[in-house]
C-alpha cells in the first residue's frame, strides 16, 4: 500500500518537475565509459553474423530489407495488421486500426481513461520501435545511409511528440522498457560504425536515463506484478549493464537481475510452465529469462542454478507439447515477441528452441526447434549457431506425458506420423486469472506438423471490440453447460467464479493412456451440473467421454469441436465427420449413436494472431435431456469407417469400436460391473479382440483408494 500511494506522489511531483524545468541533466557516456559492457556481440562480429544471416536465410534477409523500405514509407506491419500507413508524419498516439488518437495528456491520467474502441496495443506496438533495429540491421546490410537518416528522423520526432511526463506512451512501465531495449539494440549495432552520427548516440543514452528512471520508480509491483514487472526488471538489468556509468546504474543491474530470478521462481510452476497458464506468455516470460541470463554470463554475473533450472524446464515443457510439430496453445495470444514481432504466430512458438538446443547441446529440442534463427545467431554469435547446425536432432523421445502443477497432459501416438492430443486439465491462471481463457478440460489435436483440432485464440484485448466471444467456454473444445462460461468475466482481464479443476486419474503406457478429470465450473448454476471428461488413447486413436452430471431435469450441454481454417470438413454420416487437408491427409470425428444429441456443422472463428478473425469449419453437439448424460466421440488420424456399439452392462458405460479387424471394448465401470462374459472392479478397463467375444485385456485403471480419492 506504501508503496502504490507513494507512486501516485511521485507521478504529481514528477509531472511539477518537468513542467518547470527542473529535470536532472545527465552526460552521455564516453566510450570508455562503455568499454567494461557487453553486449551479445561485438562491432567486431558483426560482420561475419551478416554473412551468416546471409548464407543460412536469404529469404528472411529479402523479407527484412523490404520491411524496412515500408518503414521508410512509414508503413508498419503491427501485431497481425498489416500495411499500418501512418502519412508523411507519423503521429505516434495513433490507433491506425481503429482510427483512434490518445489525448496528450499527463501520462497517470491517461493511464485510467476509457479510450472506447481504441486498441492500446496497437499504439504501444509501434511505439516499441522495434522497427528501428529493422532499420539499423538493414542499413548494415546494404550499407545505404536512407536508413540510418530515416531512423535518426523518427527517433527524434518520437522524442518531439512524447515529452515527458506527456502521452500513453509513458503509460505503460513495461512498453519503456521495450522501448528502451530497441534503443539499446540501436546503440549496439550502430555504435563504432562510422556513419553514425556522434550526437545521435549521445541523445539516445541520456533519453535512456530518463527511462531507467521512469522504470525504477514506477515498476508494476502491484499494477501488473507478472510479466509487465518481468520485462521491466530485465529491462533495468539491460539498462545498468549497458551503461555502467551511469547514475543509478549499479542499482539497476543488481536489483533487475536480482529480481528477475526472483520472478523466475515466482511465476513459473514446478513443471516449468508459466502460471498465466497461456503458451504465448510462457514464451514471452521464457524469452526474456534466456536474454537475460544470456547477457548475465557474458558480462559475469552470477546466475544461480535454481535460475537454469527453471530456464530449462520452460524449454522442456514447451518442446513436450509441441511433440507433433506444433505447440499446444493456451490462454492469451499477446502478439508482440521480445526479439522479432514479426514471428508471432503459434509455430514461432518453438523458437527458443533453437537457442536452447545450441547452450544445453540438447538434440530432443533440437528436433522439434524451427531450424536456425536470425535471434540464433544474434545472440548467440557465430560459434554457437555453427554447434547448433552439427547438432543431430532425435525425436525418439517422444512420449505422453503429465505436468501436474499446470494440469497439462499430452498423449502421444507415435505411427507413421507423430500426433498429438493436449488436455487443459489445470488451473485457469493466477489471481484473477487474466490471461487464461474458460477453457477447463478442452483438448487440441496436431499431427504430422499441423494443427487438426484448435484453440481458437485470442483476437483482441479490447473487450468492446470482441474479447469476449474468444475466451469463453463455447470457443473451446469442451462442454458447456447453458449459456454460461465455466467462470464470469468481470473486466477484459478478470474472471470471478473461477471453476476448481482436478486432474484425477493419469495412467500411461506404451500403447495406451487414460486420463479422467472434472470442474466445477457449472456448479454456480441453479441447476448444477459437473462436467467429468475421461479420455483414452489407444494405438493412433482417441476416444472422449463427456459426462455431464447432476439433478437437473431438463439440462441443455453444448460440445464443440473447432477445426483449422484450411480443412475441408464435410458429414460423412449423422453421428460422424471428415476432416482433409490439401495434402489428403485425414482425421475422423464419430461419436456413438445417441437420439440425445443432435450433431450440427457451423461456421466459428479462429483468430490465429493477435487482431485477425478468420472463419472456420466447428462441429457442435446439443442436447436438453434429464442429467446424467453422456457423449463419446472418437478421433481417428485416417479416413476409416469406425462402427461404435453401445452394449448392456451392469454398473458400466460400455463401448465396442471395430476398426479393420480389430475390435475394442472400452469399459468406464462405476461398480462391480458384468458385461458379457467379462466382470471387474475396475474404473477403466480396456480389452482388445481379433475374433468377436475373445476380448483380452490390455489395459486397466483401479479405483482409487478412498482416502486418496480426489475427486470433485
Amino acid at each position: 500500500m506504501c508503496v502504490r500511494a507513494k507512486q501516485e506522489v511521485d507521478k504529481r511531483l514528477d509531472f511539477i518537475i518537468y513542467r518547470l524545468g527542473f529535470e536532472s541533466k545527465v552526460q552521455a557516456p564516453t566510450i570508455g565509459d562503455l568499454a567494461t559492457s557487453r553486449f551479445f556481440f561485438t562491432a567486431a562480429e558483426i560482420p561475419e553474423i551478416l554473412d551468416l544471416w546471409r548464407r543460412h536465410l536469404p529469404d528472411e534477409v529479402e523479407r527484412t530489407i523490404e520491411a524496412a523500405e515500408r518503414i521508410c514509407r512509414h508503413e508498419f506491419d503491427l501485431l497481425g495488421f498489416r500495411g499500418l500507413h501512418y502519412g508523411s508524419e507519423i503521429d505516434w498516439h495513433l490507433d491506425a486500426v481503429h482510427g483512434t488518437r490518445a489525448p496528450l495528456e499527463r501520462w497517470y491520467r491517461v493511464e485510467r481513461m476509457n479510450l472506447e474502441l481504441s486498441d492500446r496495443k496497437v499504439i504501444w506496438e509501434l511505439n516499441r520501435h522495434h522497427h528501428f533495429v529493422t532499420l539499423s540491421k538493414v542499413y548494415l546490410l546494404t550499407r545505404e545511409k536512407r536508413f540510418l537518416t530515416e531512423l535518426i528522423s523518427q527517433w527524434r520526432h518520437w522524442q518531439k511528440s512524447n515529452p515527458y511526463p506527456y502521452g500513453i506512451n509513458w503509460a505503460s512501465s513495461l512498453e519503456v522498457a521495450f522501448r528502451s531495449l530497441s534503443w539499446l539494440w540501436v546503440d549496439a549495432l550502430l555504435r563504432g560504425q562510422p556513419a553514425t552520427p556522434l550526437d545521435f548516440l549521445n541523445e539516445l543514452r541520456i533519453a535512456q536515463c530518463l527511462n531507467a528512471r521512469h522504470i525504477t520508480r514506477y515498476l508494476s509491483t502491484y499494477s501488473a506484478p507478472n510479466t509487465h514487472l518481468l520485462g521491466e526488471v530485465v529491462a533495468l538489468f539491460f539498462l545498468g549493464t549497458f551503461y555502467p556509468s551511469f547514475p543509478g546504474a549499479i542499482h539497476w543491474r543488481s536489483e533487475g537481475w536480482r529480481l528477475t530470478q526472483e520472478q523466475a521462481a515466482r511465476q513459473v510452476r514446478p513443471d516449468g510452465f508459466h502460471f498465466e497458464q497461456s503458451t504465448y506468455y510462457h514464451v514471452y516470460a521464457l524469452d526474456f529469462f534466456l536474454h537475460a541470463m544470456l547477457l548475465a554470463q557474458r558480462n559475469a554475473a552470477t546466475v544461480d542454478e535454481s535460475f537454469e533450472r527453471v530456464v530449462t524446464k520452460m524449454l522442456d515443457i514447451l518442446a513436450k507439447i509441441s511433440q507433433a510439430g506444433v505447440p499446444l496453445r493456451m490462454g492469451d495470444d499477446d502478439g508482440g515477441r521480445v526479439f522479432d514481432p514479426r514471428r508471432n504466430s503459434n509455430e514461432h512458438m518453438l523458437d527458443p528452441l533453437c537457442i536452447g538446443a545450441a547452450i544445453f547441446r540438447r538434440s530432443d529440442w533440437k528436433a522439434f526447434a524451427p531450424g536456425l534463427t536470425e535471434e540464433c545467431l544474434w545472440l548467440l554469435g557465430p560459434n554457437h549457431c555453427n554447434e547448433f547446425l552439427e547438432l543431430r536432432p532425435d525425436a525418439d523421445g517422444a512420449a505422453s506425458q503429465e505436468f501436474s502443477s499446470s494440469g497439462i497432459h499430452v498423449m502421444v501416438s507415435k505411427g507413421r506420423e507423430v500426433w498429438q492430443l493436449g488436455i487443459d486439465a489445470g488451473p485457469q491462471g493466477t489471481g484473477t486469472c487474466g490471461h487464461g481463457h474458460a477453457d477447463a478440460l478442452s483438448v487440441q489435436l496436431s499431427g504430422a506438423n499441423r494443427e487438426w483440432l484448435i484453440d481458437t485464440g485470442t483476437y483482441t484485448y479490447g473487450e468492446a471490440i470482441g474479447r469476449e466471444r474468444f475466451r469463453r467456454t463455447a470457443a473451446h473444445n469442451t462442454l458447456q453447460a447453458g449459456d454460461r462460461s465455466q467462470a464470469d468475466p468481470v473486466q477484459p482481464f478478470a474472471w470471478t467464479n473461477i471453476p476448481a479443476i482436478s486432474a484425477e486419474r493419469w495412467v500411461s503406457a506404451a500403447e495406451w493412456d487414460y486420463f479422467s478429470g472434472a470442474h466445477t465450473g457449472y456448479q454456480r448454476l441453479r441447476n448444477a451440473v459437473l462436467h467429468r471428461r475421461s479420455v483414452v488413447r489407444v494405438g493412433d486413436l482417441w476416444l472422449l467421454r463427456d459426462q455431464a452430471l447432476g439433478n437437473d431435469p431438463y439440462a441443455e450441454l453444448l460440445i464443440s469441436w473447432h477445426f483449422a481454417s484450411d480443412l475441408n470438413v464435410s458429414k460423412k454420416s449423422m453421428f460422424s465427420v471428415l476432416a482433409r487437408d490439401q495434402k489428403g491427409r485425414s482425421l475422423t470425428l464419430r461419436v456413438a449413436a445417441n437420439d440425445v444429441w443432435q450433431m450440427s456443422l457451423e461456421k466459428g472463428e479462429w483468430s490465429p494472431i493477435y487482431g485477425v478473425a478468420l472463419p472456420i469449419p466447428v462441429v457442435r453437439f446439443r442436447c436438453k435431456a434429464r442429467l446424467p448424460v453422456e457423449l463419446l466421440t472418437v478421433l481417428l488420424p485416417e479416413d476409416l469407417d469406425i462402427e461404435l456399439s453401445q452394449p448392456d452392462a451392469l454398473r458400466a458405460s460400455v463401448y465396442d469400436l471395430l476398426l479393420s479387424e480389430v475390435s475394442y471394448r472400452f469399459v468406464f465401470g462405476s461398480g462391480h460391473w458384468r458385461v458379457g462374459e467379462l466382470s471387474g472392479n475396475e474404473e477403466f478397463a480396456l480389452f482388445c479382440a481379433n475374433r468377436p467375444d475373445e476380448y483380452r485385456m490390455i489395459g486397466s485403471v483401479a479405483k482409487p483408494a478412498p482416502s486418496s480419492n480426489g475427486r470433485l
